[in-house]
């Protein structure tokens, strides 16, 4: 069930480029490894994101007159908003502008026209709701004579599902759920929902009506696809990294790598030097330590791993520590709970995505 081959970065290469390419194809995460092929970290999107904001935020707290010029240019660009977007607003200033062409931020609702929600009632069994989950690739909303009463996700499904060992036909989607979760109105702009996600650590944010109907569901690749994509926050990240790291960013998990090349690059870069390559590396975005599994280890033991740990990735190595394949609490979902196969007698490599390049 992990995913084969897939795409990887090392700690020396652009982090320009690896942003954009996990935004461009939609990747949450991405392998990092040294010039050997050994792993040495993972980028989660959300992750980079949150980073950049909150290195926006305390360089604004020490400019207050810049962050009082951001207010007046952003209000006419803005129109009115909430104090949140206020807040966003003052913190990136003209970065949004250049990330939305000039144009005012999307609202939620126009992200998700079109685009039905994933709505599953509080008895839907655990195999019910993770095959729909999987056809939609979303989490489910748990509605209740049209008002929602909890959410459940893909990591909720591999913590308190699969590594518990619940039966999927028999267990309700209610008995495990997290129950009224926050909401947002469909007419929640795309920089408010992204302060709400910064400040609250939510990777989804459900989206209701004013009169409790449902409309959907956003995840953070959603807003910053649907935003402008890798080109629109180019300008966001490119500011995030230029400024100085402070004390907490030297306990970044490995230092650049002078040496050090993806298996991407070290194919690519046949013609000579590369002096035109990006001077911040992928270090700069300090990936999160990775956890490791075997590629003999079974789907159930990886998932209680990850449980304990908290994780909702692990990057799968083979008998020689290279990068053999990831797989991620979505892939839990899609490929086994979806598929009817047996977590304690699957394999992990059977399932994960394999032999990166």
């Amino acid at each position: 069930v992990m995913t084969a081959n897939p795409t990887c970065v090392a700690m020396s290469d652009s982090a320009m480029d690896a942003l954009g390419t996990m935004v461009e194809n939609h990747f949450r995460h991405l392998p990092v490894v040294d010039d050997s092929g050994a792993v040495v970290g993972l980028l989660d999107i959300a992750k980079c994101l949150n980073d950049a904001i909150s290195k926006l935020e305390k360089a604004q707290d020490k400019s207050s007159s810049a962050a009082e010029d951001a207010v007046k240019q952003m209000a006419s660009l803005q129109g009115a908003g909430g104090a949140q977007a206020e807040m966003l607003t003052q913190l990136l200033g003209g970065l949004v502008s250049q990330a939305f062409g000039g144009k005012t931020s999307p609202t939620l609702r126009s992200l998700l026209a079109g685009k039905p929600a994933t709505a599953v009632s509080p008895d839907t069994n655990l195999r019910d709701a993770g095959m729909a989950m999987a056809e939609a690739r979303k989490a489910a909303l748990v509605v209740d004579e049209g008002e929602l009463v909890g959410i459940f996700g893909f990591k909720d499904m591999m913590t308190r599902a699969i590594a518990k060992e619940l039966p999927l036909e028999l267990t309700a989607v209610s008995s495990v759920m997290t129950p009224n979760p926050e909401s947002v109105s469909p007419d929640t702009s795309v920089l408010e929902a992204l302060q709400i996600m910064h400040d609250n650590k939510f990777l989804t944010l459900p989206v209701c009506e004013e009169d409790g109907t449902v409309v959907g569901l956003v995840g953070v690749m959603d807003l910053v696809y649907g935003s402008g994509g890798a080109d629109g926050w180019r300008s966001i990240f490119d500011s995030a990294m230029d400024l100085a790291d402070d004390g907490s960013d030297s306990a970044s998990l490995v230092s650049a790598r002078s040496a050090t090349r993806s298996v991407k690059s070290a194919r690519s870069s046949g013609k000579g030097s590369s002096s035109k390559k990006d001077e911040r590396p992928v270090s700069k975005l300090r990936p999160k330590k990775p956890m490791i599994a075997a590629v003999d280890d079974s789907v159930l033991s990886v998932t209680q791993m990850l449980a304990n740990k908290r994780g909702d990735a692990a990057l799968v190595t083979g008998l020689n520590g290279g990068l053999a394949g990831i797989i991620t609490d979505t892939d839990v979902t899609r490929r086994v709970v979806a598929k009817h196969l047996d977590p304690s007698a699957t394999g992990v490599s059977e399932v994960m995505t394999a032999n990166p390049t």
